[in-house]
């Protein structure tokens, strides 16, 4: 027998009393296996195969019962070092807990935000968490109340688009109820809010001048609910259920060039993201605002808190950036966008567009100075005769019959009017009687005078003859044709 062995035969019977209240399944295996090696015949290395446990495992624990002469030696003890090395400052633990007890809203990924920029502290969220909740500054009905789902939002990619919406005050000023009017940006999560006592439309009115002035970007889009105070839409005088575009927000934003866009009735998810911001004014301004004594301290306040959001307040969604910042980014990149993306032809001043109507009956659409260049080159071009009608070859033959005719009707009143008395000559001259006898012949050819006045009086009446014949057969040729 070796002498360990027998130390433990002369040990354990003085360990009867102790083992029988051994409770802890561990240790009562253990001590078994002790009992079982020291009274067991065989040698240690066959006992400890037969038990399923290596030699090295019992000479652990035998010495350790040897030493300390008692039960307890067989007990597990933690494994876990005494000291870590990571282990939290205590500084920061105070100051987490210090910057939570002041603004309780504030979440682990906050907190370590702000220790990282405003202390130069560097501790993980998940650590801030795990302190939290050590220090008990985490309840879990808090926890429950803030872990409600909502529905995935998204982000505009340029700033312009805002969402305005109402909100009760969740107090009373002097038995007095107030309205909470914000509008937010969907871009940059800007913010403009303002108190008032009632939601009438004046106050609206009031509140888009106020903001007109404060903005620092151009409103493209304003995104409203169907209240009474946004919309005549669903008032008792509009039976069309549709906007009436008389409504003076309407009326206001037609002016500016501003979209008035109107999410479907019951459906508040849409215009959620001034919603989120109503809760967000719940845990960080009426939970801290509550003992306000005057409707004009809940204003300088509301201004304060405005102020801090649009400059001091960045969050996860937003890169840990304040809403100025960014704007800014947004300015760079529209700015980056049109220098350097766009082609240098887009800067250039685009000339007026103009169309053109070519010979083929085609349209030809360019600016200004080419079309005048088209219209040049086509004027140098010949001209295509223009292919005739039956009309107009009847008329054209028409013209020709009458120019024929007219040289044959000529001879006619000249041989008349040869014959005739002039009509300049007076029949009741004596004296000219007397002093040529008859006077002149009418009849001779070299009266040139007179031969000329015959011809215009012939000319003129062919002309008229010809343009009535011309007119009279227009019009039947028009007769046939129409009854055709």
């Amino acid at each position: 027998m070796s002498s360990l062995k027998y130390q433990l035969k002369e040990l354990l019977p003085s360990l009867k009393g102790e083992a029988n209240k051994i409770s802890d399944p561990e240790v009562k295996r253990r001590f078994y296996l002790i009992k079982a090696v020291s009274e067991s015949p065989k040698n240690v290395k066959r006992t400890c195969e037969a038990r399923g446990v290596s030699t090295d495992y019992f000479y652990k624990w035998a010495r350790k019962l040897l030493e300390s002469k008692t039960l307890q030696a067989l007990v597990s003890r933690s494994k876990a070092p005494k000291r870590f090395w990571n282990l939290t400052q205590k500084r920061v633990e105070k100051r987490i807990v210090k910057i939570r007890r002041a603004e309780p809203f504030k979440g682990p990924e906050t907190i370590s935000f702000d220790l990282k920029k405003r202390f130069n502290m560097i501790c993980a969220p998940s650590t801030v968490a795990a302190i939290l909740k050590r220090k008990g500054l985490v309840k879990k009905e808090y926890r429950d109340r803030l872990t409600k789902k909502h529905m995935k939002r998204y982000r505009r990619p340029w700033p312009g688009f805002l969402q305005m919406d109402f909100k009760y005050t969740p107090f009373l000023i002097g038995e007095e109820q107030t309205y909470q009017l914000s509008v937010v940006d969907h871009h940059s999560s800007w913010r403009f809010i303002r108190q008032y006592r009632d939601r009438k439309i004046a106050t609206v009115l009031g509140f888009l001048n106020e903001l007109e002035k404060e903005v620092p970007f151009f409103i493209v889009q304003l995104q409203t609910d169907n209240a009474m105070e946004f919309t005549d839409k669903y008032s008792r005088h509009n039976l069309t259920l549709k906007p009436t575009e008389k409504h003076e927000l309407d009326k206001w934003c037609a002016e500016r060039g501003i979209e008035h866009k109107l999410i479907p009735i019951g459906e508040k998810e849409l215009n959620g993201k001034v919603e989120n911001t109503h809760r967000f004014d719940d845990r960080e301004f009426f939970s801290q605002n509550i003992n306000v004594n005057s409707f004009e301290e809940l204003e300088i306040k509301t201004r304060i808190y405005n102020g801090r959001w649009n400059n001091e307040r960045p969050t996860k969604t937003l890169g840990w950036q304040t809403p100025i910042e960014v704007l800014h980014q947004a300015y760079v990149r529209a700015y980056v966008f049109l220098k350097l993306v766009l082609p240098h032809s887009a800067w250039l001043r685009q000339e007026r567009q103009v169309s053109l109507l070519v010979n083929n009956g085609a349209t030809v659409t360019g600016p200004k100075s080419e079309i005048k260049r088209l219209k040049e080159e086509i004027k140098k071009q010949p001209e295509k005769p223009k292919k005739l009608t039956a009309v107009d070859r009847y008329l054209q033959y028409l013209d020709w019959e009458a120019k024929r005719k007219i040289k044959s009707w000529l001879p006619v009143p000249l041989i008349l009017q040869n014959f005739a008395e002039s009509p300049t000559e007076s029949p009741t001259n004596p004296q000219q009687k007397s002093e040529g006898g008859a006077g002149p012949n009418p009849s001779f050819p070299c009266d040139c005078q007179r031969l000329q006045a015959s011809r215009r009086q012939a000319y003129d009446f062919a002309l008229v003859a010809r343009i009535n014949l011309k007119i009279l057969l227009v019009g039947i040729v028009k007769a046939i044709v129409a009854s055709k």
